[in-house]
């Protein structure tokens, strides 16, 4: 059995299209989930208690932490997490926590990035992940190299679009897990109408998804298979 630990920062906002590889018996092992809301009072478990993390998205920035005191805890848990050799995913701010937690500076883009854009694979060993595929990317924020990571993806707006620390952890900007539901999920979160911008998509586009995801789906299996 290989317990779950997941953090999840906002409503709609959970893992997408895991859930189904999760619930696969046919996969390397059983699963046990377990979410966790810190920025609903919950209270993190001890790290005994989970063999994976996942961390995922949010509209909070990973630097808010006078705004979200909860954001150090979820810092140190993943800290201690990859110090533990834990298996850690993190999702756009999950992913942007994951270079925060191991001291890389998490920073403004010069313009969001909101759409079915191009992810560019730049490491060929990263064998799940197509050379080039769109996929849904949602942030403004974006993270350097942690010392020993390697990157492996970009976007024509996004220097790093993911890195790895050993076979182990994995950082991701675009939204992998994206589903069915998971674009009105993340239109509701931003309230307001989207921000302006060259490679901000409009409401509607965003929702025209039915032939992403499928692809998206099939490449988010294929990183959980690696990590069996």
């Amino acid at each position: 059995m290989i317990r779950i630990l997941i953090l999840q920062h906002a409503e709609g906002e959970w893992i997408g299209s895991m859930a189904d590889w999760f619930s696969d018996t046919s996969r390397c092992d059983n699963f046990v989930l377990k979410t966790l809301r810190l920025d609903q009072g919950d209270t993190l478990v001890d790290m005994d208690a989970f063999d994976w993390l996942l961390v995922m998205g949010g509209p909070m920035s990973a630097n808010d932490e006078s705004t979200h005191p909860w954001l150090r805890e979820e810092k140190e848990l993943i800290r201690q997490a990859i110090a533990c050799d834990k298996t850690v995913l993190g999702i756009c701010l999950g992913g942007q926590l994951i270079a925060a937690a191991s001291g890389a500076e998490v920073y403004r883009n010069h313009t969001q990035e909101i759409g079915w854009f191009s992810i560019n694979r730049t490491d060929p060993r990263v064998t799940w992940l197509p050379d080039r595929v769109n996929l849904l990317s949602w942030h403004g924020d974006c993270f350097r190299l942690p010392v020993g990571a390697t990157p492996f993806a970009s976007s024509d707006v996004t220097p790093c679009q993911g890195f790895s620390m050993g076979p182990r952890i994995w950082a991701l900007q675009f939204h992998l897990e994206a589903a069915a539901g998971t674009v009105d999920a993340f239109l509701a979160c931003e309230g307001d109408d989207l921000p302006s911008g060259e490679f901000v998509q409009r409401a509607l586009q965003l929702q025209q998804d039915a032939e992403f995801l499928p692809q998206s789906r099939q490449i988010m299996h294929r990183l959980l298979d690696s990590l069996c």
